[in-house]
């Protein structure tokens, strides 16, 4: 009987993990679970059509294999072998934005239900590029390790056991919180980090919030007489001076409102160079 194999949350791994398991391994997909909330968004039409056309369900069905690279990452314990994020030592859970705040050790792995041993894992040192980038590079990772650990896993070998443990947790909300003594690298890593799950990463204007939905690194050196947090330039974007460099952002979300050109909001809220961000 075939392998039956469910896909949770990544969009982008279904896509390219159905073609592979149907043509290459001959397993079964029973099932597609993006999630409530990826299930409405426009990008999410393929991979319906893709369920369609191979007779998978959309939700969640028992089966043999479960693959997740859910940047918020839900726990898949109990439910057999697994394709799963890797967290090193001193990660609070295996999620795939989380490699952006905290890049070393991570990687992706075909693991046992109990996430203690792995039949293969291939190592996920962040790319340059935004949260977006990420999942892509995190998706191409997981169908490497998929491919190198299958025949293990079907053919009952055993798997070898993980140094650290696979974890359960999520994301959380206050890691969106920006530091702006921090280094420009790492202020650059948790805005990248924070644009997938919570929709940005939290400054302030005021006594207003926003989200700064994506960053890059422009100076390696903040310049004299610049605070960290004070906008140097605003044009379409912004830059802004940290306790070690500076970062460009192009684009920020107002509350919870939609996503607008970072320099052309602040600009318009009143906004100039030397003001100091909190």
């Amino acid at each position: 009987m075939p392998v039956q194999v469910q896909i949770l949350g990544s969009t982008r791994l279904a896509r390219v993990a159905v073609p592979y398991l149907l043509e290459r391994r001959g397993a079964r997909v029973v099932g597609i679970d993006p999630g409530e909330e990826d299930e409405g968004l426009p990008w999410f039409a393929a991979v319906r059509g893709l369920a369609r056309s191979n007779g998978i369900a959309i939700g969640r069905r028992d089966a043999d294999l479960v693959l997740d690279l859910d940047p918020d990452a839900r726990p898949t314990r109990g439910e057999g072998p697994m394709l799963r994020v890797l967290a090193p030592p001193g990660a609070r859970s295996p999620d795939v934005n989380r490699a952006l705040l905290a890049p070393g050790a991570w990687g992706v792995g075909l693991l046992t239900a109990e996430g203690t041993a792995a039949w293969a894992r291939k190592d996920l040192t962040p790319p340059p590029g935004d949260a977006e980038a990420l999942i892509d590079h995190a998706t191409t990772r997981a169908i490497e390790a998929l491919d190198a650990g299958w025949d293990a896993l079907v053919a009952g070998a055993a798997a070898d056991p993980l140094d650290v443990p696979l974890i359960g947790g999520r994301f959380r909300a206050q890691e969106a919180y920006l530091v702006w003594n921090w280094s420009a690298e790492a202020l650059a890593a948790r805005i990248r980090a924070c644009a997938g799950p919570w929709g940005g990463a939290r400054a302030h204007v005021g006594d207003n919030a926003v989200f700064l939905l994506d960053a890059r690194v422009v100076a390696a050196e903040t310049p004299t007489n610049y605070e960290p947090g004070t906008i140097i330039r605003l044009d379409e974007g912004v830059e802004i001076a940290t306790g070690r460099g500076v970062i460009r952002v192009e684009r920020l979300r107002p509350g919870w409102r939609p996503a607008r050109a970072a320099g052309t909001y602040l600009a318009e809220v009143g906004l100039s160079e030397g003001y100091q961000l909190v």
